[in-house]
């Protein structure tokens, strides 16, 4: 298969995407798109190969722009959940929680795995940044779905929503870091300055976040911001690949940047966030079909030790500040595990990665965040609608002083 079969093919998927969720119903499917990560592997190169590696080489530039966008759209959305502004106090305690789950995930790459793949010496920080990425994100929409499949809405579903919210900055600003200090690609204006690089990043985004605000103080006609929009969008990118940044993390900063400085911030995030789910779903099956798995028992014994370490982050964070979340009802000790959810960002940093470093680095971070979405989606939703459920926040469930203690088990 080609390059504009395929092309044609996310097409549809797009428009899939976008036809399948009616105005007013939630979404079909899984909140992140994991089913068609499955049709992704199954064409590609790993399943029937009607996808080959060179289709995908030829369609990167594309995926680059879309995976970018996924992040220009949680910048965008940066401190609200449901145009509801997030305390600050919750937003600390996300990031917190993000930077302990990077922390924790980068410290047991980097020990073990120089025991379990072949790596050169300089690679083993660069998969140790990478996989600290793909353990750190908890994905609000998975919040969103699982509270609509439970029907349910309520004080402990927007603490959850809230503490999810801050911490899409964590794995972004690990993938400035690890696209400042890595191998520059040939032809790339910035080489070995990091601090350059990094500073560069966030401010390419400031600058073109702030046009981009000025621009449509200026211009209320929805199309015409579409133009400015995808011009910037494109500008940003175009600029942070010459420049050997990290394309994504620019737009992050952009769109954190226009959320800040528009005059008019609601009806932009509105425009924005109707182009999530088409977006996303051609994303993750070009990430199911990126996937490689030649470096065998060392990638699924490394991944599968971070994914630990997430889990045990996660269950630990939730067990120490289900007391503290300001509510009429204490969440069980396993809150945690409702926010093992990953969704487009963990997936953007995992496309990002394996084609800035396409040996095996590059290989075992896309595996990484695949698995982390994947593990979500079997273990955090279901947990998520579980305490909704038990907290008397799901249609037909007794009210939360009748359901259980107010203390918890």
């Amino acid at each position: 298969m080609n390059a504009y079969a395929i092309l044609v093919g996310l097409l549809v998927l797009a428009y899939a995407g976008d036809a399948l969720r009616p105005a007013g119903k939630r979404a079909l499917g899984l909140s992140s798109g994991t089913e068609f990560l499955l049709v992704g592997i199954l064409l590609g190169p790993l399943g029937l190969g009607a996808v080959t590696r060179a289709a995908l080489d030829a369609l990167s530039p594309l995926t680059l722009v879309a995976a970018s966008w996924l992040a220009l759209l949680a910048g965008s959305h940066l401190g609200f959940a449901d145009e509801r502004r997030v305390p600050r106090g919750r937003l600390t305690i996300g990031f917190v929680v993000g930077v302990v789950a990077f922390g924790a995930c980068m410290l047991v790459a980097f020990f073990a795995a120089p025991a379990l793949l072949p790596l050169e010496p300089d690679e083993r920080l660069y998969l140790a940044l990478g996989l600290g990425c793909a353990g750190s994100e908890t994905a609000r929409a998975a919040m969103v779905w699982g509270a609509s499949r439970a029907q349910g809405r309520g004080p402990l579903h927007e603490a959850f929503a809230d503490l999810a919210e801050a911490d899409d900055i964590v794995p972004l600003l690990g993938l400035a870091v690890l696209f400042a200090v890595g191998p520059q690609p040939e032809g790339a204006v910035l080489r070995g300055q990091p601090l350059w690089a990094l500073a560069l990043t966030v401010g390419l985004g400031v600058v073109l976040g702030a046009i981009t605000a000025a621009l449509t103080r200026v211009e209320a006609r929805s199309t015409e911001r579409w133009g400015i929009l995808l011009g910037a969008g494109l500008l940003a990118i175009g600029l942070a690949m010459r420049l050997g940044l990290a394309a994504p993390a620019t737009l992050f900063v952009m769109g954190a940047a226009l959320n800040l400085l528009a005059r008019d911030g609601e009806a932009l995030r509105g425009m924005l966030g109707a182009t999530v789910r088409p977006v996303l779903l051609p994303v993750v099956a070009l990430a199911g079909a990126h996937l490689d798995l030649r470096d065998g028992r060392g990638l699924g014994l490394v991944v599968g030790l971070v994914l630990l370490a997430r889990l045990a982050v996660k269950a630990s964070a939730g067990a120490l500040l289900r007391r503290h979340l300001g509510i009429s009802v204490t969440p069980t000790r396993w809150m945690g595990l409702g926010l093992m959810a990953s969704g487009g960002i963990t997936i953007c940093v995992g496309l990002t990665a394996a084609a800035r470093f396409p040996g095996p680095v590059g290989r075992v971070i896309l595996a990484a965040c695949l698995a982390a979405v994947a593990l979500g989606e079997l273990l955090g939703t279901p947990l998520l609608r579980r305490e909704l459920r038990l907290a008397g926040e799901a249609q037909g469930v007794d009210t939360p002083a009748e359901a259980r203690p107010a203390e918890g088990p």
